[in-house]
């Protein structure tokens, strides 16, 4: 009885007992699962269905503690059975073929050994799943349930949960390296829907499969994407029409705002100095932040601008704090996300911080895109979002939840190499073929007077602001597919890729990666790749001829952006984030900015600079 035949029927045998003979069809309207997943569940003479299905099938029916305990021992022996009678021929197949696709061998060997035998390096080993923790209640989500694309991966995100919310790490290794952190965490996205393609269509198989789920699972989901990867939500198109026609009523009030307000601050401007300034008209009613004063003339007009879209407007910004400075705060502001962003940011807490004593300002560099996910109308007093370049005017952020953004100064990146290469600088066009999807160099000899050293790619992962920058901005297309990690030499499992190409989750890592690593190329924000006692085996590259800088925006040095502040909404009135955006499009933060080496964005005549407006369309 120890052979996975034996070991498969006693376990068949426990679970017919525990789910007292309830029939298939109602398993299957209790669970989610399809009748033929239960049929094949309670037969016991197919393949061995994962704990995930087995567990959801056992809670349905009302078997929880000791029982399930017990059906779950058996189920790890008929488990560990399978993989000791045939997990031979794996193992045998990856010594004939170490470099082989993971994906190929799981293919022509899942009939014999199942699919959650997992590896990530050679030889291949037994790597029981970790035991997830299931919510008390669980019902497999129904991907034919969904009406567009977007609902699918809202689906898709569920499929996790129901499967107890494996961590990413743990989906990595039952996708045999199919599916690396950085891809979970883009398909989790909201926004994931914009992105549909055939190998989207793959992924979403094996992350159905890493969920547990069987073939016949899977195919349901594979089915319902490829039926909705064209199908974008229906109210979308109505939605940006009104949203349009909301934004006209907006701008033309901005408009007429900005107007009144040039007319005041002439009035005052013309008024002798020992005459009393003109009084303030009388506040608005209601929660929005309305700055006040003559910087709050500046703050108000930028925000209407801004907020609208427009970018153009001159205004005035005054300087100096008193008693009643309404650009200062008591209490503690959060500014959270991009890496690149982190010392403009410190420039200005510090600047901020000496003119308001009561002031703490936490600077929390993890990522352009984590820190607009941590952005809540919960926290919208007291945070505020760090990002790389202008968010999508069709975005979530901007269109339903309504995030408003105020560019702050100018950010110019680089793209560095391991001085090993010999090489200077690269054409925009090189640079693209060295990243393209489609087959391109893969040592640097191929370009004149380069090195005989492979070409190693350090990217950001997939989220950071400074990689969409470079992607959208430079490439023009997505990176290349992740094969590394340690970015020296091709995973075992990607060994197929076409180069080495590893991410790091910040500027600073990649830097130092690029920095050890010999033939390696990547990108970072200017200003700290150029920290040689840091980095000494670093040289920054030319672009088209063109060294890299702020003050080659004119001469149309490529990789440039603005860094732009993110709020959930107005801020409201008196809050540490409404207090630090009217000190930011003063004249003391521009000052700062300047001082520190930065393009601010406000100039002093409190004009927009264009390389700093959004794009249009």
């Amino acid at each position: 009885m120890n052979s996975y035949l034996g070991r498969m029927a006693e376990f068949t045998r426990e679970l017919a007992v525990h789910l007292g003979g309830d029939e298939p069809a109602v398993l299957a309207k209790r669970t989610g699962l399809r009748e033929v997943t239960v049929r094949a569940l309670l037969a016991g003479d197919g393949e061995l269905l994962s704990w995930e299905v087995v567990s959801a099938c056992l809670a349905a029916a009302g078997v929880g503690g000791g029982e399930s305990a017990a059906v779950r021992e058996r189920w790890v022996a008929a488990e560990q059975a399978l993989w000791d009678e045939r997990g031979g021929d794996l193992c045998a197949a990856f010594e004939r073929n170490r470099n082989g696709k993971p994906t190929k061998i799981v293919e022509t060997y899942q009939a014999k050994v199942p699919w959650r035998r997992l590896t990530s390096r050679h030889p291949v080993t037994f790597e029981p799943w970790t035991l997830p923790g299931f919510a008390a209640e669980r019902e497999l989500p129904d991907p034919s349930a969904a009406a567009d694309i977007r609902d699918f991966y809202r689906l898709l995100a569920k499929l996790k949960g129901w499967a107890g919310s494996p961590r990413q790490s743990e989906i990595e290794r039952r996708s045999w390296g199919t599916l690396p952190d950085a891809t979970i965490s883009a398909m989790l996205q909201k926004d994931r829907w914009r992105t549909t393609s055939d190998r989207e269509r793959v992924r979403v198989g094996y992350f159905a499969v890493a969920c547990g789920l069987p073939e016949a699972e899977v195919t349901r989901w594979v089915e319902a994407y490829e039926r909705l990867r064209h199908v974008a939500p229906p109210d979308d198109l109505a939605q940006a029409r009104a949203e349009a026609a909301k934004l006209r009523l907006r701008l033309a009030d901005s408009a007429a705002e900005v107007e009144d307000l040039r007319e005041r601050l002439a009035a005052a401007e013309s008024r002798e100095p020992a005459e009393p300034p003109m009084p303030a008209a009388a506040p608005p009613t209601g929660k929005q932040w309305k700055p006040r004063g003559r910087r709050g003339t500046a703050a108000a007009i930028a925000v209407l601008l801004f907020a609208g879209g427009v970018g153009v407007g001159r205004v005035a910004g005054g300087d100096g704090a008193s008693a009643g400075d309404p650009s200062c705060f008591h209490g503690r502001l959060r500014l959270i996300g991009s890496t690149a962003f982190e010392r403009t940011a410190n420039a200005i807490r510090r600047g901020y911080e000496s003119r308001c004593k009561g002031a703490t300002i936490e600077v929390l560099p993890i990522g352009s895109n984590e820190g607009v996910r941590a952005l809540t109308l919960g926290n919208a007093a007291s945070t505020i979002a760090m990002h790389d370049g202008h968010l999508a005017a069709d975005s979530d952020e901007i269109r339903l939840r309504g995030f408003r953004g105020f560019p702050i100064a100018l950010t110019a990146f680089a793209v560095v190499v391991h001085k090993d290469t010999k090489l200077t600088g690269l054409t925009v066009q090189q640079l693209r073929t060295i990243y393209s999807q489609k087959g391109a160099p893969t040592n640097w000899n191929q370009f004149r007077g380069g090195a005989d050293v492979p070409i190693r790619m350090v990217s950001r992962t997939e989220g950071s602001g400074t990689r969409t920058i470079f992607e959208e901005q430079v490439l023009n297309e997505p990176e290349p597919e992740l094969s590394s990690r340690d970015c020296q030499r091709k995973d075992a499992i990607r060994a197929a890729a076409r180069i080495v190409r590893c991410e790091r989750s910040s500027q600073a890592q990649v830097l130092g990666t690029v920095d050890q690593t010999p033939g390696a190329i990547g990108y970072a924000e200017l200003h700290a790749a150029t920290n040689l006692r840091r980095y000494p085996n670093l040289r920054i590259l030319t672009l088209d001829g063109r060294r890299a800088g702020i003050s080659s925006v004119e001469n149309r040095y490529p990789f440039v952006a603005p860094e732009i502040f993110y709020t959930y909404g107005l801020p409201p009135n008196h809050s540490p984030a409404a207090a630090f955006l009217t000190y930011v499009v003063g004249d003391s933060a521009r000052r700062l900015l300047e001082q520190a080496g930065f393009i601010p964005c406000l100039s002093a005549a409190s004009l927009l600079s264009p390389p700093c407006q959004a794009r249009s369309a």
